[in-house]
Parts: C-alpha cells; sequence; structure tokens
C-alpha cells in the first residue's frame, strides 16, 4: 500500500478491518449490520476503506494457507482471540498494522509453490514420471523428485493422485504426516488441522508427523482422519472425488456442511444462517457455478439468499 495516503484513510482502513472481523462472526446481529451499512454510508473514505478489504478478499482467495480468506474467515467465526488475531492479520495485510504484506510474510512458501490453484480453479498435472496429479480449489504443493524417492509436499488444498510406474517411492507430506502411495489411487485433503485421506485403489501407509512409528495402512475404499499425534477410526470411503468430474454430490447434508463446501469454490464471503443450517439436503450441485447452485438449493429449501456486499452473501430463512 502507497505510504500517500491521508490520516484519515488510515484510520478508515482500520475501522474496515474492525467491520470485517466482526461481521465474520456467526453471531452477528441484523443491528451490528445496519451499524456497518450507516458506517459505509457515511463517508467516502468509508467506502474506499471497505473497497480495499473486499479487493483483499478476491486476492487471498488464490492464496492457500494460514493467511488465506478462508483461514481468516474461518478465525472470525471462533473465538474472540481468535477475532483479534483475524483483526491483527487484516490489519497487516492491509498495511496499516506496522507490517509488510503477504509475500514478506512467514508464510510466503505457499505463494512459491511450484504449483497452486486460486478459488474455484480446478487443474491436473501430469510429473515427469507419469504420476496424475490434480489441485482443487485453493491448493498448494510442492514436488519434490531424487535419485531416491518422490515427495510431494502439500500446504493447503486437496489433490488428486494416480500413482506413475516407477521403482522410487511416492510420498505425500501434509502437516500433519506422511503417506506412502502403494500403487494406488487417492485423495488428500488438508483441512482445520487435520489431513483427510480417501483411498480409491488398492493402498496407501500413513504416519503421524509427531510419531512416525505409528502407522495406518488404508485399503481402497477406506477413509482416515489425521492429526499430528493421532489417527481417527477407519472409515467407508464417502464420495469425495465428484470434484474432479466438477460435482458436489451429497445424500442428507446439513445445509451448513453443503455452504461450507460451495464456499471453497466461490470468491467472497458466503455463510449459513445458524436458523436454517440444520435443514438437509440431497442432490448434485455444479462447482463451476456457485450462482447457479445456490439458486437450486433457494428453489428447493425455504431458504433465500441475502447479499450485503458484491462479496457478502448470507443464506436466510425464507
Amino acid at each position: 500500500m502507497s505510504n500517500a495516503i491521508t490520516p484519515e484513510q488510515r484510520q478508515a482502513l482500520k475501522m474496515a478491518a474492525h467491520w470485517y472481523a466482526l461481521l465474520c462472526d456467526e453471531h452477528v446481529t441484523d443491528r451490528q449490520r445496519l451499524q456497518w451499512q450507516a458506517w459505509h454510508q457515511q463517508h467516502a473514505d468509508h467506502r474506499w476503506a471497505w473497497q480495499r478489504v473486499e479487493a483483499l478478499q478476491s486476492q487471498l482467495q488464490g492464496v492457500p494457507g494460514k493467511f488465506s480468506y478462508r483461514a481468516l474467515d474461518r478465525a472470525g467465526r471462533q473465538s474472540a482471540i481468535d477475532r483479534r488475531t483475524l483483526l491483527k492479520s487484516l490489519l497487516l495485510l492491509l498495511g496499516v498494522g506496522g507490517g509488510g504484506f503477504l509475500y514478506q510474510s512467514p508464510f510466503g512458501r505457499e505463494l512459491r509453490a511450484d504449483y497452486r490453484t486460486a478459488t474455484g480453479e480446478i487443474k491436473p498435472i501430469v510429473l515427469s514420471d507419469g504420476t496424475q496429479l490434480v489441485l482443487n480449489t485453493a491448493s498448494a504443493v510442492d514436488v519434490h523428485y531424487d535419485d531416491r524417492q518422490r515427495l510431494i509436499r502439500l500446504h493447503a488444498g486437496e489433490i488428486s493422485l494416480i500413482t506413475g510406474r516407477d521403482p522410487r517411492p511416492l510420498w505425500v507430506q501434509s502437516p500433519q504426516g506422511a503417506m506412502r502411495a502403494l500403487g494406488t489411487r487417492f485423495l488428500v485433503r488438508e483441512i482445520g488441522g487435520e489431513t483427510r485421506l480417501t483411498v480409491l485403489e488398492h493402498a496407501v501407509e500413513a504416519q503421524l508427523a509427531q510419531d512416525p512409528q505409528q502407522t495406518r495402512r488404508v485399503g481402497a475404499g477406506e477413509q482416515i482422519g489425521f492429526s499430528a499425534s493421532a489417527f481417527s477410526d477407519k472409515q467407508p470411503a464417502a464420495a469425495e472425488d465428484g470434484w474432479l468430474r466438477g460435482v458436489l454430490s451429497v445424500s442428507q447434508w446439513r445445509l451448513d456442511r453443503v455452504i461450507a463446501e460451495l464456499a471453497r469454490y466461490r470468491r467472497g464471503h458466503l455463510s449459513c444462517d445458524p436458523a436454517v443450517a440444520g435443514l438437509r439436503v440431497s442432490g448434485s450441485f455444479p462447482l463451476n457455478d456457485t450462482d447457479r447452485a445456490l439458486a437450486l438449493l433457494s428453489q428447493t429449501l425455504p431458504v433465500r439468499l441475502q447479499s450485503f456486499t458484491r462479496y457478502w452473501l448470507q443464506i436466510v430463512p425464507a
């Protein structure tokens, strides 16, 4: 950000960051939304500052990791301490918190990843050994091949792998552990401090980051989640690979879970009012056209779409 901004604009940016942190809270009230609207309309500097926040939202759609829009949004919907962290992060990224911009942050490795995708982007890649790698929305990986092994580091997001024929072992490393492919097709997703492994063919052996001696062999049709220190129980694999065809297929999902999945593919803020969060949803929804997916939901459920700004949408009771 330019140093030429006025003191009034700098203060407006700080207030915009405060409003953003407040509006991200799932318990925000209608009165608070009206107060934000009044602040927004009060002065041109306020509207300018809010445009900067919206522009930052858009830029962060393609940034996986701890400074991503989704990560900041999750922080805003958690505790007051997390919201303070969100506010500090926003001030930093806006250039009014005493720090530099995102590229100078400790999370620059995700920006410099060998392969990464923006929000809504799905990217297929064929690696040098013939391995077919597909990155889902807002994902980032590094690829390191040497004479001894093939290593794919998942920094954030989700990938699909069909392993190529090669005598070297193929490993996928996430923040929570490592997975060795045993001639296989599988999915790996890093979400909320957990890695979720879904095996579609053959098998994968997983080990924990904090205790590599703890391992689990996951076979075709099985799924497991794990943190850096513990495995969950293995489960039958859910239909997790629909995104490879651009489709979200659900059966009796809660509405808030459906919205959370669609939000991964949509720029801006998309949330669900707690009053309708528990509605059950079944069907298939296009991931490459979230407007149509949301319209389908509003046609089949007692809900409507409430828009606050171009990038701010909430599902509320009809």
